[in-house]
Protein backbone atom coordinates (compact mmCIF):
# COMPACT_ATOMS: atom_id res chain seq x y z
CA UNK A 1 0.00 0.00 0.00
CA UNK A 2 1.15 3.51 -0.75
CA UNK A 3 0.67 5.21 2.61
CA UNK A 4 2.78 2.78 4.68
CA UNK A 5 5.50 3.06 2.04
CA UNK A 6 5.44 6.84 2.31
CA UNK A 7 5.61 6.65 6.10
CA UNK A 8 8.48 4.18 5.97
CA UNK A 9 10.44 6.34 3.55
CA UNK A 10 9.90 9.46 5.63
CA UNK A 11 11.02 7.67 8.79
CA UNK A 12 14.11 6.45 6.97
CA UNK A 13 14.87 9.95 5.75
CA UNK A 14 14.23 11.42 9.19
CA UNK A 15 16.66 9.02 10.84
CA UNK A 16 19.36 10.27 8.49
CA UNK A 17 18.75 13.95 9.19
CA UNK A 18 17.83 14.07 12.88
CA UNK A 19 21.50 13.75 13.74
CA UNK A 20 21.88 17.34 12.53
CA UNK A 21 21.36 19.90 15.29
CA UNK A 22 18.04 21.75 15.04
CA UNK A 23 18.33 25.36 13.91
CA UNK A 24 17.14 27.99 16.42
CA UNK A 25 14.33 30.46 15.74
CA UNK A 26 14.14 32.68 13.82
CA UNK A 27 15.47 30.67 10.89
CA UNK A 28 16.13 32.22 7.47
CA UNK A 29 15.73 30.12 4.32
CA UNK A 30 15.55 33.08 1.94
CA UNK A 31 17.47 33.29 -1.32
CA UNK A 32 19.63 36.38 -0.75
CA UNK A 33 23.29 35.38 -0.86
CA UNK A 34 22.42 31.76 -1.58
CA UNK A 35 23.71 29.73 -4.54
CA UNK A 36 23.31 26.11 -5.53
CA UNK A 37 26.86 25.47 -4.35
CA UNK A 38 26.10 27.02 -0.95
CA UNK A 39 22.71 25.34 -0.37
CA UNK A 40 24.08 23.54 2.66
CA UNK A 41 24.61 26.90 4.37
CA UNK A 42 20.84 26.97 4.94
CA UNK A 43 19.44 23.57 4.01
CA UNK A 44 20.05 19.85 4.32
CA UNK A 45 20.37 18.38 0.81
CA UNK A 46 20.14 14.66 1.63
CA UNK A 47 17.18 14.06 -0.71
CA UNK A 48 19.01 15.66 -3.62
CA UNK A 49 22.23 13.76 -2.95
CA UNK A 50 20.87 10.27 -2.28
CA UNK A 51 19.72 9.10 -5.72
CA UNK A 52 18.89 5.51 -6.70
CA UNK A 53 20.59 4.11 -3.62
CA UNK A 54 23.84 5.98 -4.21
CA UNK A 55 25.05 9.22 -2.55
CA UNK A 56 26.14 10.61 -5.91
CA UNK A 57 23.33 13.02 -6.73
CA UNK A 58 23.91 16.64 -7.66
CA UNK A 59 21.59 19.40 -6.35
CA UNK A 60 22.36 21.38 -9.52
CA UNK A 61 20.41 18.77 -11.50
CA UNK A 62 17.19 19.74 -9.73
CA UNK A 63 17.66 23.19 -8.18
CA UNK A 64 18.02 26.61 -9.80
CA UNK A 65 18.40 29.80 -7.77
CA UNK A 66 17.45 33.21 -9.13
CA UNK A 67 17.90 36.52 -7.33
CA UNK A 68 15.80 39.66 -7.83
CA UNK A 69 12.89 37.85 -9.50
CA UNK A 70 9.95 38.69 -7.24
CA UNK A 71 9.19 42.38 -6.97
CA UNK A 72 8.22 43.70 -4.54
CA UNK A 73 10.04 41.28 -2.27
CA UNK A 74 7.72 39.11 -0.19
CA UNK A 75 8.63 38.22 3.38
CA UNK A 76 11.95 39.95 2.77
CA UNK A 77 12.82 37.77 -0.22
CA UNK A 78 13.08 38.83 -3.87
CA UNK A 79 14.74 35.58 -4.94
CA UNK A 80 13.29 32.30 -6.11
CA UNK A 81 14.36 28.68 -5.65
CA UNK A 82 13.15 26.50 -8.53
CA UNK A 83 12.94 22.81 -7.58
CA UNK A 84 12.22 20.09 -10.14
CA UNK A 85 11.78 16.35 -10.44
CA UNK A 86 12.14 13.94 -13.31
CA UNK A 87 12.18 10.18 -13.85
CA UNK A 88 15.62 9.91 -12.25
CA UNK A 89 14.63 11.73 -9.05
CA UNK A 90 14.44 8.56 -6.96
CA UNK A 91 15.51 8.81 -3.32
CA UNK A 92 17.21 5.70 -2.00
CA UNK A 93 15.31 2.64 -3.16
CA UNK A 94 11.90 4.35 -3.43
CA UNK A 95 11.06 2.94 -6.85
CA UNK A 96 7.49 4.20 -6.68
CA UNK A 97 8.24 7.81 -5.80
CA UNK A 98 9.84 10.84 -7.36
CA UNK A 99 11.07 13.57 -5.04
CA UNK A 100 13.31 16.60 -4.76
CA UNK A 101 13.25 18.54 -1.51
CA UNK A 102 15.25 20.92 0.60
CA UNK A 103 15.15 19.97 4.28
CA UNK A 104 15.91 21.59 7.61
CA UNK A 105 15.53 20.65 11.29
CA UNK A 106 14.10 23.61 13.20
CA UNK A 107 13.62 24.14 16.93
CA UNK A 108 10.04 24.94 17.95
CA UNK A 109 8.90 27.68 20.33
CA UNK A 110 7.93 25.86 23.54
CA UNK A 111 6.24 28.91 25.07
CA UNK A 112 4.57 30.45 22.02
CA UNK A 113 3.97 29.99 18.31
CA UNK A 114 6.37 28.57 15.75
CA UNK A 115 5.41 30.16 12.42
CA UNK A 116 6.50 28.74 9.07
CA UNK A 117 6.26 30.95 5.98
CA UNK A 118 6.72 30.17 2.29
CA UNK A 119 5.28 31.09 -1.10
CA UNK A 120 4.93 28.81 -4.11
CA UNK A 121 4.32 29.41 -7.81
CA UNK A 122 4.24 27.37 -11.00
CA UNK A 123 5.06 28.99 -14.33
CA UNK A 124 4.82 26.13 -16.80
CA UNK A 125 1.85 23.90 -17.46
CA UNK A 126 1.70 20.62 -15.59
CA UNK A 127 3.44 17.88 -17.53
CA UNK A 128 2.26 14.97 -15.38
CA UNK A 129 -1.12 14.09 -13.79
CA UNK A 130 0.09 13.57 -10.23
CA UNK A 131 -0.51 14.96 -6.77
CA UNK A 132 2.52 16.66 -5.20
CA UNK A 133 3.43 17.33 -1.60
CA UNK A 134 5.15 20.71 -1.67
CA UNK A 135 5.47 21.89 1.96
CA UNK A 136 5.38 19.45 4.86
CA UNK A 137 7.15 18.25 8.00
CA UNK A 138 8.39 14.68 8.21
CA UNK A 139 5.86 14.10 11.00
CA UNK A 140 2.93 14.94 8.67
CA UNK A 141 1.42 17.26 11.29
CA UNK A 142 0.44 19.39 8.32
CA UNK A 143 0.88 19.12 4.55
CA UNK A 144 0.34 21.30 1.51
CA UNK A 145 -0.45 19.39 -1.68
CA UNK A 146 -0.90 20.50 -5.29
CA UNK A 147 -3.19 18.04 -7.05
CA UNK A 148 -2.76 18.03 -10.84
CA UNK A 149 -4.62 14.79 -11.54
CA UNK A 150 -7.44 16.60 -13.36
CA UNK A 151 -7.80 19.46 -15.83
CA UNK A 152 -8.54 21.73 -12.87
CA UNK A 153 -5.54 21.61 -10.49
CA UNK A 154 -6.12 22.40 -6.84
CA UNK A 155 -4.06 23.17 -3.77
CA UNK A 156 -4.94 21.48 -0.48
CA UNK A 157 -4.06 21.78 3.20
CA UNK A 158 -4.19 18.62 5.31
CA UNK A 159 -3.36 17.91 8.93
CA UNK A 160 -2.16 14.95 10.98
CA UNK A 161 -1.75 12.57 8.04
CA UNK A 162 -5.46 12.57 7.11
CA UNK A 163 -6.78 12.12 3.58
CA UNK A 164 -9.44 14.82 3.79
CA UNK A 165 -8.44 18.43 3.18
CA UNK A 166 -8.97 21.11 5.82
CA UNK A 167 -8.81 23.72 3.04
CA UNK A 168 -8.87 23.60 -0.76
CA UNK A 169 -8.62 26.14 -3.58
CA UNK A 170 -8.12 26.12 -7.31
CA UNK A 171 -4.47 26.36 -8.34
CA UNK A 172 -3.58 28.70 -11.20
CA UNK A 173 -0.34 29.15 -13.07
CA UNK A 174 1.80 32.31 -12.71
CA UNK A 175 0.23 32.99 -9.32
CA UNK A 176 2.06 33.42 -6.02
CA UNK A 177 0.33 31.50 -3.23
CA UNK A 178 1.58 32.65 0.18
CA UNK A 179 1.26 30.50 3.29
CA UNK A 180 1.87 30.76 6.99
CA UNK A 181 1.43 27.83 9.37
CA UNK A 182 1.57 28.39 13.10
CA UNK A 183 2.13 25.67 15.69
CA UNK A 184 1.69 26.01 19.43
CA UNK A 185 0.67 23.96 22.45
CA UNK A 186 -3.12 23.82 22.57
CA UNK A 187 -5.11 25.46 25.35
CA UNK A 188 -4.97 23.29 28.44
CA UNK A 189 -1.48 22.04 27.64
CA UNK A 190 -2.51 18.96 25.67
CA UNK A 191 -2.25 18.54 21.92
CA UNK A 192 -1.17 21.05 19.29
CA UNK A 193 -3.04 23.95 17.74
CA UNK A 194 -2.35 24.61 14.05
CA UNK A 195 -3.12 28.01 12.54
CA UNK A 196 -3.30 28.17 8.74
CA UNK A 197 -2.79 31.54 7.00
CA UNK A 198 -3.12 32.24 3.27
CA UNK A 199 -2.93 35.03 0.71
CA UNK A 200 -2.24 35.56 -2.98
CA UNK A 201 0.11 37.97 -4.77
CA UNK A 202 1.38 40.85 -2.64
CA UNK A 203 -1.25 40.61 0.10
CA UNK A 204 -0.62 40.13 3.82
CA UNK A 205 -1.38 36.71 5.24
CA UNK A 206 -4.89 36.13 6.61
CA UNK A 207 -5.93 33.51 9.16
CA UNK A 208 -7.99 30.92 7.31
CA UNK A 209 -8.29 27.84 9.52
CA UNK A 210 -7.50 26.78 13.09
CA UNK A 211 -7.22 23.08 13.91
CA UNK A 212 -6.44 21.20 17.11
CA UNK A 213 -4.75 17.80 16.88
CA UNK A 214 -3.93 15.26 19.58
CA UNK A 215 -0.21 15.09 18.82
CA UNK A 216 1.97 16.96 21.29
CA UNK A 217 4.09 19.88 20.10
CA UNK A 218 7.53 18.47 19.22
CA UNK A 219 10.68 20.16 20.49
CA UNK A 220 11.96 20.31 16.92
CA UNK A 221 10.51 19.62 13.50
CA UNK A 222 12.01 18.43 10.23
CA UNK A 223 10.61 20.60 7.42
CA UNK A 224 10.58 19.80 3.70
CA UNK A 225 10.09 22.16 0.73
CA UNK A 226 9.96 20.73 -2.77
CA UNK A 227 8.09 18.04 -4.68
CA UNK A 228 7.14 14.52 -3.60
CA UNK A 229 4.79 12.14 -5.39
CA UNK A 230 4.27 8.42 -5.19
CA UNK A 231 2.40 6.41 -7.81
CA UNK A 232 2.59 2.66 -8.32
CA UNK A 233 1.86 1.65 -11.89
CA UNK A 234 0.10 -1.67 -11.31
CA UNK A 235 0.53 -2.96 -14.85
CA UNK A 236 4.25 -2.32 -15.07
CA UNK A 237 5.19 -2.38 -11.36
CA UNK A 238 7.08 0.87 -11.86
CA UNK A 239 6.84 4.33 -10.38
CA UNK A 240 5.51 7.58 -11.85
CA UNK A 241 5.98 7.90 -15.60
CA UNK A 242 7.89 11.11 -16.33
CA UNK A 243 9.14 11.11 -19.90
CA UNK A 244 8.97 14.84 -20.66
CA UNK A 245 10.54 17.84 -18.96
CA UNK A 246 11.09 18.23 -15.25
CA UNK A 247 8.04 19.21 -13.20
CA UNK A 248 9.12 22.44 -11.52
CA UNK A 249 7.74 24.63 -8.72
CA UNK A 250 9.15 27.95 -7.50
CA UNK A 251 9.63 28.72 -3.80
CA UNK A 252 10.10 32.13 -2.19
CA UNK A 253 10.18 33.73 1.25
CA UNK A 254 10.96 30.58 3.22
CA UNK A 255 11.41 31.27 6.93
CA UNK A 256 10.51 30.13 10.43
CA UNK A 257 9.61 32.69 13.10
CA UNK A 258 9.13 32.64 16.88
CA UNK A 259 5.69 34.21 16.55
CA UNK A 260 3.01 34.99 13.99
CA UNK A 261 4.20 37.42 11.29
CA UNK A 262 1.59 38.19 8.62
CA UNK A 263 3.06 41.24 6.85
CA UNK A 264 3.87 40.90 3.17
CA UNK A 265 6.92 43.11 3.68
CA UNK A 266 9.36 42.63 6.53
CA UNK A 267 9.83 45.36 9.07
CA UNK A 268 6.08 46.00 9.19
CA UNK A 269 4.12 44.79 12.20
CA UNK A 270 0.73 43.41 11.26
CA UNK A 271 -2.07 42.27 13.55
CA UNK A 272 -3.26 38.82 12.52
CA UNK A 273 -6.74 38.93 11.04
CA UNK A 274 -9.07 36.19 9.88
CA UNK A 275 -11.35 35.65 6.92
CA UNK A 276 -14.77 34.03 6.84
CA UNK A 277 -14.34 32.87 3.27
CA UNK A 278 -13.01 29.44 2.37
CA UNK A 279 -10.22 30.95 0.28
CA UNK A 280 -8.21 34.03 1.20
CA UNK A 281 -8.48 35.56 -2.26
CA UNK A 282 -8.99 33.85 -5.60
CA UNK A 283 -6.70 35.13 -8.34
CA UNK A 284 -7.70 35.83 -11.93
CA UNK A 285 -4.02 36.12 -12.74
CA UNK A 286 -0.82 37.21 -11.04
CA UNK A 287 2.46 37.75 -12.84
CA UNK A 288 5.61 36.24 -11.42
CA UNK A 289 6.58 39.69 -10.16
CA UNK A 290 3.76 39.33 -7.65
CA UNK A 291 1.64 42.23 -8.88
CA UNK A 292 -1.94 41.40 -7.96
CA UNK A 293 -4.77 41.56 -10.46
CA UNK A 294 -7.56 40.11 -8.34
CA UNK A 295 -10.05 41.12 -5.68
CA UNK A 296 -11.13 39.34 -2.51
Amino acid sequence: MQIPTVLFSLVALSSSTLSAAAEPLPWDGRVQGLTVDSLTDKYITKVLMQRNGQPKGSPADYVTIKEDVRSPAYNGDSGVIDIGVNDKAVWGSEAYSRRSELVQNITTNSTGTTFFRASILKNDTFFYPYSWKVIFPESQLFELHVDARSDFPSILYKTNGTKEAQWKASFKLDTWYNFGIGMKTATGGKGTELQFYTSIGDEDLVLNKTTKIASELPSSIEMHWGLLTQVKQSKTATGPVMTKKQEVFSFNGVSAESGVVTAATTGTSKQARSTTTSVAGEADGVHQTGQKSFTF
